[in-house]
């Protein structure tokens, strides 16, 4: 296919949290073109970028550094060509759905004839025939969604954007509309020719996409990219379909459970001597750690991976970050996709909650950056260190990391071993023992 709609040439994209933050880059050497006939899925966790780079892709936001192109020629605004449905709904509370779709053709110069057809047309095309003049209060979540992909639709896009557009609908309307969308782009005498997809949902990337690329992230990038020859229809009971779901299994899995770099403790392990190595963190809370314990525990100690994912209520970034945490800490190992209870962690599930407390304690000081930390309370006459100095010493030393919520983590896994607190009166964390005023539970205080 020699003809590109749409060309991301070696794009970086940064920002700052604020004037006074470190630059963050979220995404880096991002490159890809869009085919005509092409349905295009971004598969990766939440926070490596993909909802930015589809921003990027329709000319929202300007790369910091290379360039998009839509057919051959450089964007520098946003493009006409390109309909986009946001994850939120984003609809005018006080107009009609009719009202809410005219909006997109009212910028390109329509008369009101045509910009009524173009809605009427719409309108019957998704299938919300009989509520043209109804609200969006109005309305379930998936038929808003509906009017979101009409207004889309309505500007006769070359390309549709999806960034996570069935993520806040349920389960069974979320496969409808997959399925209308997908037959849409398979009706050649309508539009769009292509359409890009972001998600984090394996069945559904299978059951659209023709191509998918596979995002790694800290910063975003584009990790691998897979052809889905599977012809639609797609069965998602076939064998071919599971074979190709089993087969991003096995890669997602090798990307962020990666066999050779599983940490064990004795690796994790080295003394602070005013330069040190940090072994990432994976931006989870304690209670998850422990609930994906617990959930391994409950089936034997031992459990596939994508099994667990089937069988509990969450998200698939969810269990990975969770996992990364629980093997961090050496509770967990994952050989061959599967989660397997370490002796520490079945000690640490049979034990009281005042000794699972000293059990994660004793593990959690062995990390490096805890322990960066801690001997800085502690080298402090007062046990304490303000919230700033922290963040600094974080951006410094875990430049990849967005420093606030790391240091929201920090805070989490310190609290739960009773390492120290973070008192919002004083904007410091304190050493537990050397409070000078009375602790607040985190739960009561302000985000840190």
């Amino acid at each position: 296919m020699a003809e590109k709609i749409l060309e991301i040439q070696e794009v970086d994209y940064s920002y700052r949290a604020d004037r006074t933050a470190h630059e963050h880059l979220a995404l880096q050497h991002i490159s890809f073109a869009i085919h005509p006939g092409e349905i295009v899925a971004f598969l990766g966790p939440s926070g490596c970028g993909k909802s930015t780079l589809m921003r990027i892709a329709c000319g929202l936001l300007n790369p910091y550094r290379g360039q998009v192109l839509w057919r051959d020629k450089v964007v520098s605004g946003p493009l006409m060509e390109v309909g986009v449905v946001f994850q939120q709904f984003a609809l005018y509370p006080w107009l009609t759905i009719s009202q809410n779709i005219e909006q997109v053709l009212i910028p390109r110069g329509l008369n009101p004839a045509q910009r009524k057809q173009r809605v009427s047309e719409v309108i019957t095309l998704i299938g919300l025939d009989g509520f043209e003049e109804a609200y969006p209060r109005e309305l379930s979540g998936g038929m808003k969604q509906r009017v979101s992909i009409a207004r889309a639709l309505a500007i006769h896009p070359e390309l549709l954007l999806l960034d996570e557009p069935f993520s806040q609908v349920d389960a069974l309307t979320a496969e409808t509309l997959r399925t209308e969308v997908v037959n849409l782009w398979r009706d050649r005498e309508r539009y769009p020719q292509s359409i890009i997809f972001v998600s984090h949902d394996i069945h559904e990337v299978v059951s659209m996409a023709s191509r998918i690329m596979v995002m790694g992230d800290k910063p975003g990038h584009i990790q691998k990219v897979i052809d889905n020859p599977l012809a639609y229809p797609r069965d998602p009971r076939s064998t071919s379909f599971q074979m190709m779901v089993e087969k991003l299994h096995d890669i997602i899995t090798g990307l962020y459970l990666p066999e050779e770099q599983a940490p064990t403790i004795a690796t994790i392990v080295s003394s602070w001597s005013g330069a040190f190595s940090m072994v990432p963190l994976p931006l989870v809370e304690v209670r998850d750690v422990i609930g994906i314990l617990e959930a391994v525990s409950a089936r034997g100690g031992n459990v596939p991976l994508f099994r667990l994912n089937d069988e509990i209520d969450t998200t698939f970034t969810s269990i990975l970050l969770a996992t990364k945490g629980a093997e961090l800490l050496g509770f967990l190992t994952t050989p061959e996709d599967h989660l397997i209870m370490t002796d520490i962690g079945k000690e640490f599930m049979l034990a009281s909650k005042k000794m699972q407390k000293q059990i994660f304690k004793n593990r959690f000081v062995q990390l490096n950056l805890f322990k960066r930390l801690k001997d800085m309370l502690e080298r402090s006459p007062e046990g304490r260190f303000p919230r700033q100095i922290f963040l600094e010493e974080l951006a410094i030393h875990c430049p990849l990391e967005d420093p606030k919520k790391l240091f929201r983590i920090l805070i989490n896994w310190g609290k739960y071993a009773e390492l120290w607190s973070y008192q919002a009166a004083i904007s410091s964390v304190v050493l537990v023992g050397r409070e000078p005023v009375p602790v607040l539970d985190l739960e009561e205080e302000a985000n840190p």
